[in-house]
């Protein structure tokens, strides 16, 4: 890879969470439940950032994170492959766990922070993953 071409992709990012609100469960619930801990977690009530406005629900987030600089420079296109493999080997443990919780709202989200919109092709153990997880998946760019 050309340096010019290393340096064009240096802020590039890819970022695959899976959030999950309820009004019953709690975050520390939802940790005894799953057996793994959050990397963001609210409580009804809590300040919802700047806004001034309250969270209406428990949340629950695991996110996992790849940037071009962590991988050679790589573009996005070239991220989305491995954010979903970290993602389903962080995940998939629990997975089965997260679909029985009936009374929550459950979100897997894939964000792409990149300067040129990239394809996006999901693997079936990623797909799988999704499915068995329930809920929606959304795609942010």
């Amino acid at each position: 890879m050309a340096m010019n071409e290393l340096n064009d992709h240096l802020d590039e990012r890819v970022t695959i969470y899976l959030a999950i609100e309820s009004t019953d469960l709690k975050p520390s619930a939802l940790t005894d439940r799953l057996g793994a801990c959050p990397d963001r977690e609210w409580v009804i009530g809590a300040p919802r950032g700047k806004t001034g406005k309250r969270w209406e629900c428990h949340g629950w987030v695991v996110e996992t994170t790849v940037r071009s600089e962590e991988v050679g420079g790589q573009s996005a296109s070239k991220l989305i492959p491995v954010a979903m493999e970290r993602f389903e080997r962080r995940v998939g443990p629990f997975a089965k766990a997260i679909s029985e919780l009936d009374s929550a709202q459950k979100y897997v989200v894939l964000t792409i922070l990149a300067e040129h919109i990239p394809g996006i092709e999901c693997s079936h153990s990623f797909l799988d993953l999704v499915s068995t997880i329930g809920g929606t998946f959304q795609i942010d760019l």
